[in-house]
């Protein structure tokens, strides 16, 4: 810009009048009008009583046209209108930076045809330059209809005043600054706090998405969290698999507004818009009318009619970790009635890049809960199986997903002489490897069970299983039960054989709850049994506690994750269940509903397993023990009993046989057994046969030679019988089996001694005992 006001070639007047710089400072002025419009009517009045001028006012110089400010006067009655810079003298003091004094405009041969002069009737004029940051802006001017002469004090004294005027511009010029600032400043800072807010909503977001215990509860706090974040009134989260959206998950969040469209749910057709966001794996946001532009937009074919309205649309791609479409987060119809905006869409991708996590977690989870829960479910029992000794009930609750399948089990196991064995237990760990660890375990306890051990014995064993098992999956090296090193370890379990003879049972544990008996009378109460170690800890002996039980009590087993959460103790949770236990119910069945409805009112978070059995002790006709003489005639004796026996339960049709069975295995105790000797027959679902003498000898089975005399007695039990085994006690031991009941309706096979050749194994009858096969009256 040329230098103003200094000798040297005159400046150029478009060059000052365009000047960028002194554009922007009267730009600047002219923004403040508001603050200003006082300074300029007191300056002008002012003027006008100190020149004792008809006129005065204030001009603002623009590049093509100037801006009339605080006139006093009736000279220029468009107050505030813009008139070209040339209509007046403002752009020659603008371009000059030097004051102009006119005395006589008739005699001032430059200026007397200026078009103000006419206009104005003006014959004196006096201007000074207003200056901001030595650029100059506009004018102070004074306008008197008379010639006068202007003297050095009176333009001095407009000076002074013109420099007062811009002295006070500039004060309200940094109050506007200051203001812009301060402005800035809050807008910055509202800014920012709606973006910490923002980041503290995500932050919580994220939170209840990775606390949800499930896929779809993760879906639903989704989709809620998209729509409290944004603020719509339709927020739908959709999960699909290799874009099948017949199969898709969907989560839906509605306002009242769409309070009627709650329950739409027919599934999208795969053909419309949000395939798009899919395939592609980007964002897309549109307004309704771009929306409704888009071909693909409506995509629920014959239910397009009936789809909630939309207003606006936004959504985002939920990515798995490989790159892979999980599927997306779509937004419509904001709460303020706006447009989704870039600031929208970002929240809604970050809360879609927590979400993704969250949510392929969620789905593998859920994945291999179901594989957990399909194991553990093949491995649990399928029904209870039908005992004369107990009628039984039980329930299996598998905990949340997030936690994982653990490894609860029970057992009704149908034991030799009409026995039943209870077992419930309860294995560390959650997942796979805990419900593996679970289907050893009871393997192993049915396999035990099958040689009839003590309750006591049985634990040992199964303890030295799992420490074996523990030192071989390398548990001392620190491995992770979680992941199946030593899984066993530390498993409780529970133990217990009811007799229905003697209506007495038999129990040990290693640390597992104690069972609740429930009394005839109504009364509960836990047992009072040694504890034991938990399996897998060794160095502590198991003990097997005796019990009573009379006819109409009730047991009940259970594991921990029946009577504790994080809502009440283990103490509270005990005696919650006793006391519910006391509680009348028609059935075995209705009773567990209503603990589990009592005590688990919502899914557990670990497994919960519950076992009532009721027990029922045997008729005392049905059954039948005789001590036996350790001389070969007894057998004679004992065969006729039998027969007296069979004939007084109505059981004729099966005396040969069982008859045959009990002459072989009474023969057997007498020659090989020591006394005393004792059997008992019990008439259950089967016919029972038991001997016991006091050897610890166990026979087996073999193949006998030709020659043979001895050998086939027990080859012909295994022949003629349903099972036979042998359980040891602590004094000898007890040969058993059991023959199955005629059916009703059925023929009769008749069996002959001539007949036994035929059986599979016997090449001959030379070494039979002859004398125990014939009737007492019989001749041999």
């Amino acid at each position: 810009m040329a230098e103003l006001g200094k000798a040297g070639d005159p400046p150029n007047p478009a060059a000052v009048l365009h000047e960028p710089a002194r554009l922007a400072a009267v730009d600047a002025v002219r923004a403040v009008d508001a603050l200003t419009a006082d300074t300029f009517t007191r300056s002008v009045d002012l003027a006008v009583r100190l020149l004792d001028t008809r006129m005065a006012l204030i001009s603002l110089a623009g590049a093509d046209q100037q801006y009339i400010r605080g006139d006093n006067g009736r000279a220029v009655p468009w107050h505030g209108e813009q008139e070209r810079v040339d209509w007046g003298f403002c752009s020659e003091v603008v371009v000059s930076g030097r004051p102009l004094a006119i005395d006589d405009i008739r005699c001032d041969s430059v200026h007397r045809a200026d078009r103000a002069v006419a206009a104005t009737g003006m014959r004196a004029y006096l201007g000074v330059p207003l200056l901001l940051e030595e650029l100059p802006i506009g004018v102070l001017y004074v306008i008197d209809t008379r010639p006068r002469l202007w003297d050095p004090d009176q333009q001095h004294a407009l000076e002074q005043l013109g420099v007062s005027v811009m002295s006070e511009i500039r004060l309200r010029l940094d109050a506007a600054e200051h203001s812009r600032l301060y402005a800035r400043a809050a807008a910055a800072a509202v800014l920012e706090h709606r973006r910490s807010q923002q980041l503290q909503d995500l932050a919580r977001a994220s939170l209840r998405i990775n606390a949800a215990p499930s896929l779809d509860y993760a879906l639903q706090t989704v989709t809620e969290e998209a729509r409290a974040l944004v603020g719509t009134h339709q927020s739908v989260t959709s999960m699909t698999t290799n874009l099948r959206w017949t199969q898709a998950i969907n989560a839906v969040s509605l306002s009242d507004k769409y309070g009627e469209y709650r329950f739409f749910d027919a599934p999208p057709a795969g053909e419309g818009i949000y395939v798009l966001v899919c395939k592609d794996n980007r964002p897309m946001r549109m307004t309704q009318d771009e929306l409704e532009a888009h071909p693909a937009w409506r995509g629920f074919g014959s239910y397009a009619p009936v789809h909630p309205p939309m207003r606006g649309w936004l959504a985002v791609p939920l990515i798995a970790t490989d790159g892979r479409n999980l599927g997306l987060i779509q937004l419509s119809d904001k709460t303020d009635g706006g447009e989704f905006t870039a600031d929208d869409e970002a929240v809604l991708v970050q809360l879609a890049q927590l979400a993704s996590a969250s949510i392929e977690k969620a789905a593998a989870l859920e994945n291999q809960y179901e594989i957990a829960r399909t194991l553990q479910s093949s491995l649990l029992p399928q029904q209870l199986p039908e005992h004369s000794a107990v009628s039984a009930a039980s329930r299996y609750l598998p905990a949340a997903a997030r936690a994982g399948v653990g490894g609860d089990w029970f057992d009704v196991i149908g034991l030799s002489g009409a026995r039943v064995a209870l077992v419930v237990g309860d294995v560390v760990g959650h997942g796979i490897h805990a419900a593996a660890a679970m289907g050893r375990l009871r393997t192993a306890v049915r396999t035990l069970a099958d040689v009839d051990p003590t309750p006591e014995e049985l634990l040992t064993r199964l303890d030295d299983l799992v420490s074996r098992q523990s030192a071989e999956s390398g548990a001392d090296d620190g491995a992770d039960p979680a992941r199946g090193g030593a899984a066993d370890v530390g498993t409780t379990c529970l133990y217990a054989v009811y007799d229905p003879v003697t209506g007495r049972c038999a129990l040990a544990r290693a640390g597992h709850p104690a069972p609740i008996v429930v009394a005839p009378d109504g009364s509960a109460d836990f047992l009072d049994l040694p504890s034991g170690p938990p399996l897998g800890v060794g160095g502590v002996p198991f003990e097997t506690a005796e019990i009573e039980v009379p006819e109409g009590s009730l047991l009940a087993f259970y594991t921990d994750g029946l009577v504790e959460s994080r809502q009440r103790d283990l103490e509270a949770g005990l005696e919650e269940l006793r006391q519910v236990l006391t509680e009348p119910c028609d059935s075995l069945e209705a009773l567990c509903d209503h603990v589990v409805k009592t005590l688990l009112p919502e899914p557990p978070a670990d497994d919960a397993a519950l076992l009532l059995a009721r027990p029922h002790s045997l008729d005392e006709t049905h059954v039948a023990t005789w001590d036996i003489a350790a001389e070969p005639a007894e057998v004679a004796r004992i065969r006729a009993r039998t027969a007296r026996l069979l004939a007084s339960w109505g059981l004729e049709e099966i005396g040969f046989v069982t008859e045959l069975v009990v002459s072989e295995l009474v023969t057997n105790a007498i020659r090989y057994g020591q006394p005393p000797i004792q059997m008992r027959l019990i008439h259950d679902r089967t016919i029972i046969c038991e001997v016991s003498d006091a050897s610890s000898t166990a026979p087996h089975l073999h193949q006998a030679r030709i020659f043979d005399e001895g050998g086939r007695g027990l080859m012909l039990v295994a022949q003629l019988t349903q099972r036979w085994g042998t359980r040891h006690a602590r004094d000898g031991k007890t040969i058993w089996c059991e023959l199955a009941l005629p059916v009703e309706g059925a023929p009769v096979q008749g069996l002959s001694v001539a007949g036994l050749a035929g059986l599979e194994g016997l090449d001959g009858l030379e070494g039979l005992s002859v004398d125990g096969l014939l009737p007492p009256d019989s001749e041999q």
